[in-house]
């Protein structure tokens, strides 16, 4: 049997300090008070602003591309520090949230309506929860389970082996299932048939099939995976989405069910079918702009070189 390749020193030495430092950051949500915690972490994520180079620059840049005919500069610079601070007050909550009992869960997370999700969870053929990386989203999984709703999601296994097991931590507990991205598809369809919820984000530009769909303004390459399942399928679809609030409470915007379009031409509906979703994100990014993910490269992928092969 081959002997599993070491990752080089430098790299093994960088993947323990992050971990080390989620570690700590982990330790510290459970022995802080909430409101305090909160304000330490948005300082933390003001410091981070300024010792991140790449990500900070992208940061800048994107909000210059989407709000450069809007905002000043100063403004520019001003509110791309707040969304790293914005981004420390969620990083808090992730965790603790995913340890609060209902009653307590439910003082600070507020939302819109259940009532026709509800709905088409009671029909048992599963349901598709489109959402995004906005304000504290990994929260989403415990709301649904807290009020009831068999849920699971996805993700991409992480770089360092107790990084992922301290982030399994978060997204589990009842009612949830957290699945490695990479072999299975089956699995996704079997919890559907099973009734279950699944979460998915669909608001960054990564390497899984996609189409090409406006997102604030821009074409952007969108994964299609969960729009395409659920015309396939016939199974019921809602863009879900939640940001901060001034008085640290969190509010839960529950879509409409998505109204598929089939005309009978396929490929051109799903199209569609993204961008509807996508208009919904984008319009809750639009009302919080300082809490969704600037730092991603969400419009890398150009349509022009991908038409053209390159």
């Amino acid at each position: 049997m081959a002997r599993k390749k070491k990752k080089p020193l430098l790299k093994r030495l960088k993947n323990g300090l992050i971990y080390r430092g989620a570690q700590a950051a982990y330790f510290l949500v459970t022995k802080l008070p909430r409101r305090f915690g909160i304000r330490l972490f948005g300082v933390l994520g003001g410091f981070a602003f300024h010792l991140t180079g790449v990500e900070k620059k992208r940061t800048i840049e994107h909000l210059r591309f989407i709000y450069g005919n809007k905002w000043t500069e100063k403004q520019i610079q001003m509110n791309a520090r707040r969304v790293y601070r914005e981004l420390g007050k969620n990083l808090f909550d992730m965790v603790y949230l995913s340890r609060l009992e209902e009653d307590d869960f439910n003082r600070i997370v507020r939302y819109n309506s259940l009532e026709e999700f509800d709905q088409a969870y009671r029909r048992g053929k599963g349901v598709i929860v489109i959402t995004a990386h906005l304000g504290c989203f990994e929260m989403l999984l415990h709301f649904f389970a807290i009020h009831g709703y068999r849920s699971f999601a996805i993700g991409r296994k992480m770089f360092e082996p107790r990084l992922e097991q301290l982030i399994r931590k978060t997204r589990s507990g009842h009612n949830i299932e957290y699945l490695d991205r990479s072999g299975n598809t089956m699995k996704i369809v079997r919890f559907l048939k099973e009734g279950k919820a699944f979460g998915v984000l669909i608001d960054q530009d990564t390497s899984v099939e996609g189409v090409f769909a406006p997102f604030l303004g821009h074409s952007a390459f969108t994964p299609s995976g969960p729009v395409k399942l659920a015309m396939k399928m016939g199974i019921p679809a809602f863009v879900v989405t939640t940001w901060g609030c001034g008085d640290n409470t969190h509010y839960v915007n529950i879509s409409n069910e998505l109204k598929m379009l089939d005309t009978g031409d396929f490929e051109a509906d799903l199209v569609k079918n993204v961008a509807m979703a996508n208009d919904l994100i984008c319009d809750a990014i639009k009302k919080n702009p300082m809490q969704w993910v600037w730092m991603h490269r969400r419009w890398k992928t150009r349509e022009h070189e991908v038409r053209n092969g390159q």
